[in-house]
């Protein structure tokens, strides 16, 4: 099941190729990059959230959450090499920073987290975790509005292109978790709250992972679909989780 939410997390970007298309031609060559970006990177954290409201095992959507991010420290680089700079793409990419970054932003955090939670777990339990609800909501606000100044001079400047940003990064979650929903029910049979789960994880990315990622090895153009889908992202997610929370779970006595 992890491999199936890895495939499918990170397999988004190929789902858009006819709007990459449309943005070559178009010369959207930054968008398209910040598409790729987004649609290769992990699940997002909230999706742990999302997938408890939406009626879904919160315990399964924290390994799926888990199982992509650290796979994707291979995955991401290797699918946004392929897409942006196989066949001679306009694209230059440098594969080893990517891992580089992924690796400092994403798995050495979560590496150290574990490990302080193995070797101190009632300093972790007393001390750390009731700080964590407010550290984190300081920490999104924080990434949020960093994202949304350093790109304004784009996101002012050009109206068409801050459309497509807010376009794609809205259309980018649904047609993922479009997706995952198609396989999961009517090929795979899969209870419903585990579907719910693969859904949420699906569609839930990690747009800050994908901004810094943009501005270290991009620049700010590329940047600009990752923070536009900072707000998309919450908004589509949010919606399909209330949706969910209105709709019972058939098989919710077996989850607890």
């Amino acid at each position: 099941m992890p491999l199936l939410a890895l495939g499918i997390a990170h397999g988004c970007g190929p789902l858009f190729r006819p709007m990459m298309t449309m943005m070559e031609q178009q010369q959207q060559q930054a968008l398209k990059t910040g598409l790729i970006l987004l649609g290769s990177v992990s699940g997002g954290q909230a999706s742990n959230l999302f997938a408890l409201l939406a009626g879904g095992d919160a315990a399964l959507s924290v390994t799926f959450t888990l199982f992509t991010t650290i796979l994707g420290a291979v995955a991401t680089p290797a699918i946004i090499g392929c897409l942006l700079g196989g066949g001679g793409g306009a694209v230059a990419v440098d594969v080893v920073g990517v891992l580089r970054s992924v690796m400092s932003l994403a798995i050495i955090p979560l590496l150290l987290g574990l490990s302080t939670s193995r070797i101190a777990p009632k300093f972790v339990e007393n001390k750390i975790r009731p700080l964590c609800p407010i550290v984190g909501i300081i920490a999104t606000l924080c990434l949020v509005t960093g994202a949304a100044a350093g790109s304004s001079k784009l996101l002012l400047s050009e109206p068409t292109t801050v459309g497509y940003a807010i376009l794609v990064s809205t259309l980018l979650p649904i047609v993922g978790g479009l997706a995952s929903l198609a396989i999961a029910r009517p090929i795979l049979h899969l209870k419903e709250h585990v579907t719910r789960t693969l859904v949420v994880e699906t569609l839930s990315k990690s747009p800050t992972l994908a901004y810094v990622l943009a501005l270290r090895h991009f620049g700010a153009g590329a940047a600009i679909v990752p923070a536009a889908a900072m707000v998309t992202l919450a908004v589509v997610g949010a919606a399909v989780a209330s949706v969910w929370s209105m709709i019972p779970v058939p098989d919710r006595e077996e989850v607890n």
